[in-house]
């Protein structure tokens, strides 16, 4: 059994980062509309550069790994599925910030239920990484095996930082 250490970490380090986001939606009247286009722009980056390309390499690298490691069936889709709606809810929060300065009705509204919601479903989607998926994977790996997946991880990740898409 070897300890996926690196991937540990980064989910602590993404679930600080989501704080930010109930804190976003809990704080969306104090300050400036400025002050809160500001915090919203971070996030949607942050959401957008960090945390989408890293759900990629979860289901190009960690879930195959998963899928072989494992006898038993494995939540996989389900947890793709949460990707694809994390993916879905950035873009919609996205659009609510670029709506904003026109001042629709119910774009305060709005952008609350989309923090909220995105905060909600990747804290829950880490949870269970953390509590089921990483430990169902680690019983089945050497140390060698372990090492091999966060090299994995970190080339996809490196190379997905240097690709146009990334830096647009």
């Amino acid at each position: 059994m070897a300890e996926l250490i690196e991937l540990r970490r980064k989910h602590a380090e993404f679930g600080a980062a989501l704080d930010t986001l109930r804190r976003t939606a809990d704080e969306m009247e104090s300050g400036t509309r400025l002050e809160l286009w500001d915090r919203l722009t971070a996030t949607v980056g942050f959401l957008v550069h960090d945390l989408l390309p890293y759900t990629s390499v979860e289901d190009e690298i960690l879930y195959p790994a998963l899928a072989a490691a494992s006898e038993t069936s494995t939540p996989i889709d389900v947890l793709r599925a949460e990707h694809v709606e994390i993916a879905r809810m950035t873009g919609e929060l996205d659009e609510a910030r670029r709506s904003l300065p026109l001042g629709e009705n119910g774009a305060w509204t709005n952008l609350r239920r989309l923090l909220y919601g995105l905060h909600a479903v990747a804290r829950l989607h880490f949870t269970v990484e953390d509590e089921i998926v990483l430990p169902l994977l680690e019983s089945d790996l050497d140390a060698r095996d372990a090492e091999e997946i966060a090299d994995a991880m970190r080339a996809v990740v490196h190379n997905t930082m240097l690709s146009p898409a990334y830096q647009a």
